[in-house]
C-alpha cells in the first residue's frame, strides 16, 4: 500500500507548483539583491545535489540527483525556491515530477548564515487528501542546505501519513537566478563553415567531408536539446570495402544544456554507440559534448573510438539559423485599414491577419508585401519561389517559409502562414465560398464565404482527423454548407452535428454549426477558445439585419458541465432554437484583445448588443431586422478602439455544447446599418 501512495505522490507533484504567499511585484527578480537586504546573499542559481527519503529510506542512495536550485527575490527579505523539471529513477524507470516552486520564504541572519525560514502551506487534493508542504534551509559562504518535505494525510484516514523528504546542498554558481528554458532558443541548423570541422586523424586517402552542411538541434523540453542524426568521416579498416561505408552516423539524444556566467550554455556529454557492418564498417563508440555561444555559435567536441582507430573531433558552426520564422510583414497598401498582424496558435499553424477597408473591391486586394524572415530562409508561394510580386488577397492564401538547410536539400515546403483578409464592411450576400484547407481528400475538405468570414467547420476538421480517438468518422459531414438555393442566390446552411463525444472531455457530444467574422483558431485545451469574433469597427453601428429559415432537430441534448462536453443528456422538455447577435464590444489592441465562445455575450468589454430574441422555427425565409441596445452607462465614444461581431448559430446554447443534432439554420445577406 505505501509503495502505491508514494508512485500517487509524486503523481501529484507532476501537476501541483508549490506556492505560498507570492509577491505580485517581482521587482528585484533576477538580479541578485544587488546589495538590499539578506536577499543578496541567497539569490542566485545553485548547482546542487539532491538526496530522496521515502519514510526514511534513501532512494538515491548510489547516485544523488544533479540539479540546479533556483532563488529568486521577492523583496529585501523574502524570496522564491524554485527545482525546475525533478525528475527520479525508480527501480530502472524514469519518473518525472516537474517542477517545484516555493515562493514567500522570509530569510533571517546575517552575511554570515541566511536562514530560509521554515515555510509551511497546505493543498487540498481530490485524491490524495491534504498535502502538508514544509520548506526550511540555511545557506553560508555560497553554500546552501535545504530541506523540502511533503507530508500526505490518507483520504480514508487523515491521521495516516507518509512522508517524502527531499534534502538539497549546492553551491552558488551566480547571482543571476535564471530558470528560464533556453531549449527553443537554441533549437536550430548550425551551417559547417570552410575551416570549422577538423580533426586529429591524416591517414592517406582520409578526406574530412561529412558532415557536408550542417548540424540541427532540436528542443526536447525543459533546457534538454537533441542533435539530429549527422554522418561523420571516418577512416575505413584496411581490407575493408570502404565505399558507403567511410562515414559514422552520430546522434545526441536528450542532454542538458546549462548557463554560465559569461551567458554561454554548455551541452552535457553524450555517449553512444554504432555497429558493424561485415567487412565494411567496424563498432565504434562515441561522445559527444560542446558549448553554445552568446552569439549563438555552437563548438561540439567529438570522440569516436573502434577496434582500430581513435580519432577526435572539432566542429566549429556558423551562427544558428533559426530555420523557417517569418519574423514581419509590411504592407504599404491603402485598401488596408490597419497593420497586418501574425498570429500563432498554441496547437501549431500561423496566419496573417489583415484587415481591408469597407469599400475595398478584389482587385485592390491583389497586395504586394514585405515578408522579412529568418536568416538564409526563402518563401515560397504556389509551390514556387516567392518573387515579390502582388498576392491575390480576395481569397485565403499560403506561403511557405523553407529553411536554409531544406531549401539546400531542395525543398519547397516548411513552416506555412495563412493569409487571411477581412473587409470590414460588415456585410455579406454568402455568394462566394472558397475551399479553406489544403488537402486531396475529398472528405476532408471544407469551404467557408470569403472576406473574412469563417465557421465552425475547422473544429469539425480536427475532430475527422482524429477519428480513432474522436469517433467522428472523416466521411461525416461538417457543420457548416453553402446552401445554392438561398433568399436571394445562395446562402450558408448551418447544421447542429452529433459529434459522437468519447473519453476525450474535449470531444463534445454535440456540436453547432456557427458563422461569424473573425478567425477560428483551434486551441484544443478549450476549444470555445478557438473562436476569436470579431473585427475591428471605426463607425456607431445601429441595426443589424438578415434573413433565415429554420427547423430544430428532434432530440435535445444538455451538456451539464461544458468542462466534460463529451458528456450530453436527452432532455425531452427542451426546443432548439437559432442565435443570430451582432456585439459590439471595447479592446486596448486589435489583435490582443477578442471575444470568444466563452465569453460572447458576458464580457465586461461588450458595450451594445443586436440580437434576434424571438428566434425559432421557420418554414419560410423570415427577415430580421433589430437595433442594438446598448448597456447601461456606456455610449459610442469615437477616442475608443471597438471590435464588432455578428456570429449565427443552429443551436442558441451551443456555446455550453447544447443542443439538438439536425436542427438546421439557412441564414442570408447579413449586415450592420451605421
Amino acid at each position: 500500500m505505501r509503495k502505491n501512495l508514494f508512485y500517487y505522490l509524486f503523481t501529484v507533484l507532476c501537476t501541483v507548483a508549490l506556492f505560498t504567499s507570492c509577491s505580485d511585484d517581482d521587482k528585484n527578480g533576477n538580479d541578485g539583491g544587488e546589495g538590499l537586504g539578506l536577499n543578496s546573499y541567497v539569490v542566485g542559481t545553485y548547482n546542487s545535489q539532491l538526496k530522496v527519503f521515502l519514510e526514511g529510506v534513501d532512494l538515491t542512495e548510489s547516485a544523488p540527483i544533479s540539479q540546479r536550485i533556483f532563488v529568486k527575490s521577492e523583496d529585501e527579505n523574502k524570496v522564491t525556491v524554485s527545482l525546475r523539471n525533478f525528475a527520479i529513477d525508480i527501480a530502472g524507470a524514469p519518473l518525472t515530477v516537474g517542477d517545484i516552486i516555493v515562493g514567500g520564504v522570509v530569510l533571517e541572519g546575517d552575511a554570515s548564515q541566511v536562514v530560509l525560514q521554515e515555510t509551511k502551506t497546505t493543498i487540498q487534493h481530490a485524491d490524495l487528501g491534504t498535502l502538508d508542504i514544509t520548506v526550511s534551509g540555511n545557506v553560508v559562504a555560497e553554500k546552501v542546505n535545504m530541506t523540502i518535505n511533503v507530508v500526505q494525510h490518507m483520504p480514508e484516514d487523515p491521521s495516516t501519513t507518509m512522508n517524502i523528504e527531499v534534502k538539497v546542498t549546492g553551491t552558488r554558481i551566480s547571482t543571476e537566478a535564471d530558470d528560464a528554458d533556453y531549449s527553443t532558443v537554441f533549437a536550430g541548423w548550425y551551417p559547417r563553415t570552410e575551416n570549422g570541422f577538423t580533426c586529429d586523424y591524416t591517414g592517406e586517402g582520409f578526406e574530412l567531408t561529412e558532415p557536408s552542411k550542417g548540424i540541427t538541434m532540436v528542443a526536447k523540453g525543459y533546457n534538454k536539446i537533441s542533435l539530429s542524426s549527422f554522418s561523420v568521416s571516418f577512416p575505413v579498416k584496411p581490407g575493408f570495402t570502404a565505399s558507403a561505408y567511410k562515414y559514422q552516423g552520430l546522434k545526441a539524444d536528450e542532454v542538458a544544456i546549462e548557463k554560465q556566467a559569461d551567458g554561454s550554455f554548455t551541452i552535457g556529454e553524450y555517449k553512444g554507440t554504432t555497429t558493424a557492418v561485415a567487412n565494411r564498417r567496424e563498432a565504434t563508440e562515441y561522445t559527444i559534448s560542446g558549448s553554445i555561444s552568446s552569439d549563438k555559435e555552437m563548438t561540439l567536441k567529438i570522440n569516436i573510438k573502434s577496434e582500430t582507430y581513435n580519432v577526435n573531433y572539432t566542429f566549429v558552426s556558423g551562427v544558428l539559423k533559426t530555420e523557417k520564422e517569418l519574423l514581419s510583414v509590411t504592407i504599404n497598401e491603402d485598401v488596408l485599414a490597419y497593420k497586418p498582424s501574425i498570429v500563432t496558435s498554441s496547437m501549431g499553424g500561423n496566419w496573417i491577419i489583415l484587415y481591408a477597408k469597407p469599400d475595398a473591391q478584389a482587385e485592390q486586394l491583389k497586395i504586394v508585401p514585405k515578408l522579412v524572415v529568418s536568416d538564409g530562409a526563402k518563401v515560397f508561394y504556389n509551390g514556387e519561389l516567392y518573387d515579390g510580386g502582388a498576392i491575390d488577397c480576395s481569397k485565403t492564401q499560403r506561403i511557405n517559409i523553407v529553411s536554409e538547410k531544406d531549401y539546400s536539400e531542395g525543398k519547397t515546403t516548411g513552416e506555412e502562414y495563412i493569409i487571411s483578409c477581412g473587409i470590414l464592411n460588415f456585410a455579406t450576400d454568402l455568394e462566394q465560398w472558397e475551399l479553406k484547407n489544403n488537402t486531396d481528400d475529398e472528405h476532408m475538405k471544407y469551404y467557408e464565404p470569403v472576406g473574412g468570414w469563417t465557421t465552425s467547420n475547422p473544429g469539425v476538421e480536427y475532430l475527422k482527423s482524429m477519428s480513432l480517438f474522436t469517433k467522428y468518422d472523416k466521411t461525416k459531414p461538417y457543420a457548416v454548407h453553402e446552401a445554392a438555393a438561398g433568399y436571394s442566390g445562395k446562402a450558408a446552411k448551418l447544421t447542429t452535428l452529433n459529434s459522437s463525444g468519447s473519453a476525450l472531455a474535449m470531444v463534445p457530444y454535440v456540436t453547432s454549426g456557427s458563422l461569424f467574422n473573425g478567425v477560428f483558431i483551434t486551441e484544443i485545451s478549450n476549444t470555445l477558445k478557438s473562436t476569436r469574433f470579431g473585427q475591428p469597427c471605426d463607425r456607431e453601428p445601429k441595426t443589424f439585419s438578415g434573413v433565415y429559415k429554420y427547423t430544430a432537430g428532434e432530440k435535445y441534448y444538455v451538456c451539464p458541465d461544458p468542462k466534460k462536453a463529451n458528456v450530453a443528456n436527452l432532455d425531452e422538455s427542451k426546443t432548439d432554437a437559432p442565435a443570430m447577435n451582432a456585439v459590439l464590444y471595447e479592446v486596448s489592441d486589435y489583435m490582443a484583445d477578442y471575444l470568444d465562445g466563452t465569453n460572447l455575450l458576458t464580457s465586461e468589454k461588450i458595450v451594445a448588443i443586436a440580437s434576434v430574441k424571438d428566434a425559432g422555427e421557420k418554414a419560410e425565409w423570415t427577415t430580421f431586422n433589430v437595433s442594438f441596445e446598448w448597456k447601461d452607462g456606456k455610449s459610442w465614444n469615437a477616442s475608443n478602439k471597438y471590435k464588432l461581431a455578428i456570429v449565427c448559430s443552429s443551436s442558441k446554447d451551443g456555446d455550453k455544447f447544447s443542443g439538438a443534432p439536425d436542427s438546421v439554420l439557412y441564414i442570408d445577406d447579413l449586415k450592420v446599418s451605421f
